[in-house]
């Protein structure tokens, strides 16, 4: 039997790194042009002699793709999870316009604004945008990321539907030094048309183009607390509760009484009182002989040691979840200012994941316009949430436009520098 080449499989190996990682298989080859200064820097691969095997690029930390389905069963059947998601969405859910900029003609400007509201009307199966973005917004809050395909029409002369892609079966492979997105489905992968495919990443980790769930903190904590309600349902039987507590005393031995007939005339009399008591109605005494004694057990115990155990772990969710502990129905304090401070910052993070729902809505448009052949480009601006203090924000506004006209009539800045600073340019 002929031995393993052992040199052979490794030189073998290494081609197929090098094909990977765009590198050439065959040093001899040319070398292709180059267009542009490359990266010094390498993107993350799954790396390893394992990485033949395992060639599909894995989430961040290694997390198994598994766990993508246990964030949404979480997301279903925690309520503090299933309310994060739902208030995220909300927020989410801002005033959307969309801007026809760099139009040929009015004309072209007209044709581009009917072909956004039909698409809109077309998108999802014919459910509308509003449900779309709704499906998105779930998904990027439950796995970090959403994904849509666009459907071209019939001669590619427009984009018939935008149909979501379900996130926990898309996986990301480097070919040839690019990104390529596949759909694994019954075990078989199906390559995505990158062209018509777009994925919405959050909180990525730096080259790994999967997004991160905000739900990857908290599994550990969620365990703990649901533990700590299922021992409080348990504890609420015993405690809190006054209940009955009968002492019996066995009667002595009638004369005659064999030990054996004395002890199965006790447990009989035990077993009467006993079906008597437990089946007590609310409104019945009960008729007992000297030997029997009831009394009642007053419940003292308090909980208090439960609560602030509960509250302890809640919080590690809430802030898991990126979230305040007002927008879950918690209220921790009355201080305002720190109020205000959190929505900010919650506010800060709806700005965030709309920029790049935005950036993936002007995609979809312009590819709209391109079959179409419309000289036009859409620019998709998604609003942010009202702080809690309208008139406090209005006053503030109105200092900032008096400030820049200011600035401006003193020569200190034009028309145009006053419309940027005021966020209108």
């Amino acid at each position: 039997m002929k031995g393993v080449d052992v040199k052979g499989f490794l030189a073998w190996w290494r081609r197929r790194l090098r094909r990977r990682n765009g590198g050439s298989a065959d040093r001899s080859a040319p070398a292709p042009r180059v267009l542009g200064a490359g990266s010094v820097s390498r993107p993350e691969t799954p790396g390893g002699l394992g990485g033949y095997w395992r060639d599909f690029l894995p989430l961040p930390d290694e997390t198994p793709f598994e766990m993508l389905r246990a964030y949404r069963f979480l997301r279903d059947a925690v309520p503090d999870i299933s309310d994060a998601v739902w208030t995220w969405k909300r927020l989410c859910q801002t005033e959307r316009r969309v801007e026809i900029v760099e139009a040929a003609s009015p004309r072209a400007e007209e044709e581009a604004r009917r072909r956004v509201e039909e698409l809109d009307e077309r998108a999802h199966d014919g459910e509308g945008m509003a449900v779309l973005l709704d499906t998105l917004y779930g998904s990027l809050f439950t796995f970090g990321a959403a994904a849509i395909e666009l459907v071209p029409g019939r001669g590619r002369g427009w984009i018939h539907d935008v149909t979501p892609v379900d996130v926990w079966t898309v996986r990301f492979r480097r070919e040839n030094g690019r990104l390529q997105a596949y759909q694994v489905t019954d075990g078989e992968p199906v390559a995505l048309p990158m062209e018509r495919f777009i994925y919405i990443p959050i909180d990525r980790d730096g080259t790994n183009p999967y997004g991160r769930s905000m739900l990857r903190a908290i599994p550990l904590v969620v365990r703990i607390q649901q533990r700590l309600l299922e021992d409080m349902a348990r504890a609420a039987h015993n405690t809190g509760w006054s209940r009955l507590h009968v002492r019996y005393t066995p009667e002595g031995r009638m004369p005659g009484e064999t030990a054996e007939a004395h002890r199965a005339r006790m447990v009989s009399a035990m077993t009467n009182l006993r079906d008597q008591i437990s089946g007590l109605a609310a409104d019945q005494n009960i008729l007992t002989g000297d030997n029997v004694n009831v009394s009642v057990l007053q419940g003292d115990q308090r909980g208090q040691s439960f609560y602030d155990n509960h509250k302890a772990v809640e919080e590690q969710v809430i802030t898991g979840l990126h979230m305040m502990p007002v927008l879950m129905g918690r209220n921790y304090g009355s201080t305002e200012t720190y109020g205000t401070a959190q929505f900010e910052v919650v506010n800060r993070q709806v700005e965030t994941v709309n920029c790049g729902v935005g950036a993936a809505l002007e995609r979809m448009y312009n590819a709209d316009f391109a079959l179409g052949g419309v000289p036009a480009r859409a620019r998709v601006k998604l609003g942010g949430n009202r702080t809690t203090d309208v008139l406090r924000e209005a006053e503030a506004r109105a200092k900032e436009i008096d400030n820049a006209l200011r600035l401006r009539d003193a020569g200190l800045m034009d028309d145009h520098a006053a419309r940027v600073v005021l966020g209108l340019g």
